[in-house]
């Protein structure tokens, strides 16, 4: 009797022991009332995925095998309808047979769960870690390994595979910035970067009230004009009635320069065509930033002379959804309903804004030479953000029952109009909320971690 009880006791706990494997929140995916549905299913089975970063699983239905597709972070199985178990077999963490919970499984129906696993003999080590930027000028635009990621309010937070990253931050009117980052998953990368300036401005004072001041060309005004920020670099000044030109020289402004180019003594004479430089005459490439071309002053936000172009300009006309939609171009705003100008070659980050809405940011290529017409996408609640700390620091935050990062941390681009559960834990401590996300909105949690 006695090596019965020793034989119960055994198959009652081991299996206990070695089963490493938990399925969690398990639920059919919505079906949206009005719009069509963002995933698919299958008319004569159902989908089941699991999402999880473990590879080696092995799936059965009594003694039928089952393959797995495996996608980014989820494993999707094809099951038959009326499925009720499923067994669920791995190396490290043992086998587990899980009962579908509430009604078996149905046809043309997809589902989801999260498919955690626990080994006391294996160390959890994430592949990602969150790099933390914080950019000043906050209008900056940010390349990780090439890819373009605005700021904002000039702060990025991004989850990255572990390892080196090639970033660049660069923005108008200042030099540019490259580093290495390299990310290790001890600790999340937290680095503060401030560009250098790089500009200077021109004031140009005449006794002409009926002279155009052009520089490159540009009309600047009359009588008396100040650029906005100008590149370090060569340009030329010219002054003229109708087409008759007064004054035509080259001049060089350097960085932070402050120019003032005093021609209220100077004699106002015709200038013969043998005297006006031509445009074969520049000898040396026009300034650029960042080793592209910058806008003309028919470009600038505000009006204002900037860089020149060494390739041809292109028109630009940019169209919002209606008169009172603002178009933001490269983080500045240029106009409302409407906005017209010519631009160099090269990418431009433009976006629209309405009572609080702002659309995502989308990238125009602008061609050299070739006219560019787009209409610009209507503000609306589309993404939105979630800002997570707590009253500790390093807290695991988990965004329905996946790990996502540690506080404090910025979660972006979350599909809105849907309910988060955003759990935190440290240790013994915890706290837990669902938070419900609208619109374009940065969505503040903060928790306070309590002991168990």
């Amino acid at each position: 009797m006695k090596y019965w009880g020793l034989l119960f006791f055994s198959l009652l706990f081991l299996p206990a022991t070695a089963q490493r494997i938990q399925i969690e929140e398990f639920a059919p995916y919505p079906k949206p009332f009005w719009k069509k549905a963002t995933f698919t299913t299958d008319k004569q089975q159902a989908l089941l995925d699991l999402f999880t970063q473990e590879k080696g699983f092995q799936f059965q239905i009594g003694d039928r095998i089952l393959s797995a597709t495996e996608g980014e972070g989820v494993l999707t199985l094809a099951l038959p309808p009326h499925t009720d178990f499923i067994t669920i077999k791995h190396p490290d963490y043992g086998q587990l047979t899980w009962k579908i919970p509430g009604k078996a499984l149905k046809k043309k129906r997809r589902y989801r769960a999260y498919l955690s696993t626990d080994s006391p003999q294996k160390a959890y080590q994430s592949d990602k870690q969150w790099l933390l930027l914080t950019v000043q000028p906050e209008h900056a635009i940010v390349y990780i390994d090439s890819l373009m990621h605005p700021l904002q309010n000039g702060q990025l937070a991004l989850y990255l595979p572990l390892g080196q990253h090639a970033c660049r931050i660069e923005s108008p009117f200042y030099q540019p910035w490259t580093d290495t980052l390299t990310l290790t998953d001890s600790v999340r990368l937290e680095h503060y970067c401030s560009l250098t300036p790089y500009y200077g401005y021109l004031t140009v004072e005449t006794t002409l009230p009926d002279a155009q001041i052009l520089l490159e060309g540009q009309p600047l005004g009359t009588m008396r004009v100040e650029t906005g920020r100008l590149t370090p670099g060569r340009y030329r000044l010219t002054i003229r009635r109708g087409e008759t030109p007064y004054y035509d020289q080259f001049i060089e402004i350097e960085n932070a320069e402050r120019q003032v180019v005093d021609l209220r003594q100077h004699s106002w004479q015709p200038l013969p065509a043998s005297s006006v430089p031509g445009e074969g005459s520049i000898a040396q490439e026009p300034p650029c930033l960042n080793g592209t071309p910058a806008a003309t002053a028919a470009s600038r936000p505000d009006g204002s002379a900037t860089e020149r172009s060494s390739q041809p300009l292109s028109s630009v006309y940019l169209t919002a959804g209606d008169a009172d939609t603002e178009i933001w171009l490269n983080r500045e705003k240029v106009g409302t309903g409407t906005w017209q100008g010519t631009l160099p070659p090269g990418f431009y980050a433009v976006s629209t804004r309405k009572d609080s809405l702002e659309s995502k940011t989308q990238y125009l290529w602008v061609e050299a030479g070739k006219p560019v017409e787009w209409t610009l996408p209507t503000p609306q609640s589309a993404y939105g953000w979630l800002n997570i700390s707590c009253n500790e620091i390093g807290a695991t935050v988990f965004l329905n029952g996946q790990a996502v990062g540690s506080t404090p941390c910025l979660l972006r681009d979350l599909p809105i109009d849907r309910s988060y559960r955003i759990r935190l834990e440290k240790g013994r401590k915890h706290a837990e909320t669902v938070v419900h996300l609208k619109g374009n909105d940065q969505v503040d949690v903060n928790l306070l971690l309590k002991k168990r």
